[in-house]
């Protein structure tokens, strides 16, 4: 099975996987051979990336880091958070929004924690919709199951765990109270509009310091994942120890999660790049140990993405290095001119330290009556 670009799909094709709506009903079910006009109405749709069979892959196997029935109360709370705090009156009044965000954490708790590895398979490339709710979202849901992840591996008590992933899940609730306008700009922001968006942090922690049921390390959460351990951060410029550990970590993971996907003024970069970047900056916005633990957790290709090689050559994720997630065993299945393979094999990035992925690669068609090497 393989990850293929929505736009590189092919009539003929057919899903290895169902497509859901985002109220999980089946869209479009598995086994299903793609036509033109479905291509289409599921790019239009913004669904970016389609689990495709593929001979050469079909041994590939791509688990869902969470279920569906989590992913799906995951989004609903959410849902039900952004319609309360829009209803939500100038007296403040409680959002009572804690019973169905525990609710739907633990669900989390109980999916990860059913997976025996302690690598985080990270949910490539979700649908671009250029919508703020389904942006506001998908971070949530990201940056609480990076956050959840990274706390059972580490072997966190249930109630720090708790406190924690309902701080990735809640970190952001105060841009629901920005001008969307602003937030979502697809341009550079003038320097009074980014004094708007910074106000989201004390808005979030308004909102969560108070709510009955709600952690206050869950809004601290909110209100320090933007400091930066030298000093440079927001809303109070606080360094190092001054900045809440859970905050630290969220701030990290939020940065990692915004920059792997796409806003409306920028496209997202791969994977690798923004753990480049990270590392750049670990001792001076973030803690060097932090960025090296998210590396070692992250598999930041996930199998069956297909990706292009240094070498020229395409390949297809097979397998996660659980010691080296960032350099995964690739099926290489396509020479360095795009032409296929008659015999596709594995290839341990691991072991070949000069050969990376280069980018996600765009798909290679399969003809199994054409002249093969």
């Amino acid at each position: 099975m393989r990850l293929v670009s929505t736009k590189d799909c092919r009539p003929g094709m057919r899903l290895g996987k169902p497509v859901f709506t985002d109220s999980g009903q089946i869209l479009v079910n598995e086994k299903m051979v793609l036509t033109e006009s479905m291509i289409d109405r599921l790019h239009r749709m913004g669904y970016e990336y389609l689990f495709i069979d593929d001979p050469r892959s079909d041994d590939i196997f791509i688990e869902d880091t969470i279920s569906m029935e989590t992913r799906m109360a995951l989004r609903l709370t959410l849902e039900t958070v952004i319609d309360r705090v829009m209803r939500q009156n100038e007296d403040g009044e409680p959002l009572n929004i804690s019973r169905e965000c525990w609710n739907s954490v633990k669900m989390l708790v109980r999916d990860l924690k059913k997976r025996d590895d302690t690598i985080i398979t990270v949910n490539a490339m979700p649908p671009d919709k250029d919508v703020p709710r389904d942006h506001f979202i998908q971070n949530a849901i990201n940056v609480c199951v990076y956050a959840t992840k990274i706390g059972i591996s580490q072997g966190w008590p249930e109630k720090d765990l708790m406190a924690f992933g309902l701080g990735g899940l809640l970190h952001d609730i105060g841009k629901l109270r920005l001008s969307q306008d602003i937030l979502h700009k697809p341009a550079a922001l003038t320097k009074d509009e980014f004094e708007h968006v910074k106000t989201h942090v004390v808005i979030g922690y308004e909102l969560l310091k108070n709510e009955p049921g709600i952690p206050p390390a869950t809004a601290f959460c909110a209100l320090m994942h933007h400091e930066r351990i030298d000093g440079s951060g927001y809303p109070h410029g606080f360094k190092k120890d001054d900045i809440h550990p859970f905050a630290r970590w969220i701030g990290l993971i939020d940065a990692y999660d915004a920059m792997t996907n796409p806003r409306p003024y920028r496209k997202a970069i791969l994977p690798h790049e923004a753990m480049e970047i990270l590392y750049t900056q670990a001792g001076s916005l973030y803690d060097y140990d932090k960025v090296e633990l998210l590396r070692k957790k992250l598999a930041i290709f996930p199998p069956g993405l297909q990706v292009r090689l240094n070498t020229g050559q395409t390949a297809v994720v097979s397998k996660i290095n659980p010691s080296f997630p960032h350099r995964p065993i690739v099926r290489i299945i396509a020479d360095k001119t795009g032409f296929p393979l008659r015999q596709p094999y594995d290839f341990d990035l691991s072991k070949h330290l000069n050969v990376v992925i280069a980018d996600v690669s765009q798909v290679v068609e399969i003809d199994e009556q054409a002249d093969e090497r």
